[in-house]
């Protein structure tokens, strides 16, 4: 997962976010993944269409952003974004700490966008929340049930979920080990099965969401059914307008600016009108198009505010650090304009929704320089509760940044550094529990800094928020420490 959570996969810097103190954070992060076309032609081996089943359309566009994303949820500092996948719903993220429901599927009490929200149901009716206590209600994510083959909805109705519950009691989910893994590769002949969130999880599957189809990272290069009847269908002769547009963009990737060879582009927040148009470009210049961050991007292309700030997605903090293009959507009107590739510079992106400036030309800099990465030999341990979902994203932003995620606090131990910053950094999460009556906040807020306090005090180390960690990347200059402590005051 940066929108996205992972991402998407952070709505204001650390002092307001620890004076704030108001409500729960929302830890949405966005997946990486890859929406490429295959075209190897493999007949005979592939598994019949599953059934169509009820899917909002909500479910193929990310609102929240990214989500770490552009993640709706605000409060990270990471916003959920519409487009960051066809798989994640717009269901705002919940904390899990305090769901009680666990997935019958999967196993899992997140609700994500990866997981979508938390459905319970009794002989197939579904029930509300506050009634869902009772010992015949199954608890399934609706993503997991969306993406179990034979499962599907009759109006509000799921049918064939007991049957699925127990073919999938016997599958373990490649990912993540654990049974219930109902989702299966398209291909007939190939055994690996997942829980549908584990698979969205991956970077390498391909999915085909009109039919509820995925193929593995082993067969990525296989053909969905949709893709071998368009590959049958008879082209129209092109127009001579279409041959001399076809003749100048051909060109125009031969002549590109960009140094690799192709180019791989993402969206990130991109409205329902710019979206198609990264689309089109990318057909008529032979370029890739991701919905998810993956390292092989070469240009992230983010919607822009009358400011010209992009929002802060996961997959513009991963464009940073490794220094890859942030371009707003003009630089694709321009190139389509001109019908040649246009300068990227004067499109690069410098400012973001939370007034960090010049963290994309900064991080493509200490790239192509060879500078150490902007976490080079910082140790964090993540305390206390942030979520799966944002501790996925976290780790892997920090790694990402060269940096190293702690297993335990014991290992905190003897870490010391010779920079500004210390080696050993403990991050804390300043939101509240969600549920939290009014007034308890503050008593909440000093029990989380004492107790990161008692530890930094005994390992050397120093406490920091998460906000910490999304303010130096996205501008990608490490932030000064600040003592925690005087913020509430």
């Amino acid at each position: 997962m940066i929108s996205s959570k992972f991402d998407t996969l952070l709505q204001t810097p650390v002092k307001e976010c620890v004076r704030r103190l108001s409500g729960p954070a929302l830890k949405n992060r966005s997946r990486n993944g890859r929406d490429d076309n295959s075209v190897l032609n493999t007949e005979g081996c592939l598994r019949d269409a599953k059934r169509q089943k009820k899917l909002d359309s909500s479910s193929y566009e990310l609102k929240a952003d990214a989500g770490i994303n552009e993640y709706d949820g605000s409060k990270t500092g990471l916003e959920v974004e519409s487009q960051s996948s066809p798989l994640l719903s717009a269901v705002d993220a919940k904390k899990t700490s305090n769901n009680s429901f666990v997935c019958a599927f999967c196993s899992s009490s997140a609700t994500t966008e990866a997981y979508g929200e938390m459905m319970h149901f009794v002989d197939g009716n579904p029930v509300e929340s506050d009634r869902a206590t009772g010992q015949n209600v199954v608890h399934v994510h609706r993503k997991c049930i969306e993406w179990a083959p034979q499962a599907y909805f009759v109006g509000d109705t799921v049918r064939n979920l007991e049957k699925e519950l127990a073919r999938g009691a016997k599958l373990k989910c490649g990912r993540c080990g654990l049974k219930g893994a109902a989702l299966g590769c398209y291909v007939k002949s190939c055994h690996m099965t997942y829980h549908a969130p584990c698979a969205i999880e991956i970077s390498a599957c391909r999915w085909d969401c009109n039919n509820f189809l995925m193929l593995c990272p082993c067969h990525v290069s296989m053909k969905f059914p949709n893709e071998k009847s368009k590959q049958r269908r008879s082209k129209p002769m092109p127009s001579q307008s279409q041959k001399t547009s076809d003749s100048g963009f051909s060109g125009f990737w031969e002549d590109s600016h960009n140094k690799a060879k192709t180019w791989f582009l993402c969206g990130s927040s991109l409205s329902s009108q710019d979206r198609p148009l990264l689309e089109r470009f990318a057909a008529m210049t032979g370029a890739s198009v991701s919905k998810y961050w993956s390292p092989e991007v070469t240009h992230v292309v983010a919607a822009i505010d009358e400011d010209g700030a992009c929002t802060r997605t996961f997959k513009v903090l991963m464009a940073i650090l490794h220094g890859r293009w942030v371009l707003n959507i003009n630089w694709i009107r321009a190139c389509m304009e001109a019908m040649a590739p246009v300068d990227e510079e004067s499109y690069e992106v410098l400012l973001d929704n939370h007034a960090s400036s010049n963290g994309p030309r900064l991080g493509r800099l200490r790239t192509l320089n060879n500078n150490p990465k902007l976490f080079n030999g910082l140790k964090f341990y993540l305390a206390g509760d942030f979520g799966p979902a944002f501790t996925r994203d976290l780790r892997n932003l920090v790694t990402a940044g060269g940096g190293e995620v702690l297993k335990s606090k014991e290992s905190l131990k003897g870490v010391s550094g010779n920079t500004e910053v210390s080696a050993g950094l403990i991050v804390f999460n300043p939101e509240p529990p969600e549920g939290v009556q009014l007034g308890e906040e503050v008593s909440i807020y000093w029990q989380k800094i004492n107790e990161a306090e008692e530890l930094a005090a005994s390992s050397g180390s120093k406490v920091i928020s998460y906000m910490w960690i999304l303010e130096s990347i996205a501008s990608c200059e490490l932030q000064p420490l600040v003592d925690i402590s005087n913020h509430f005051c």
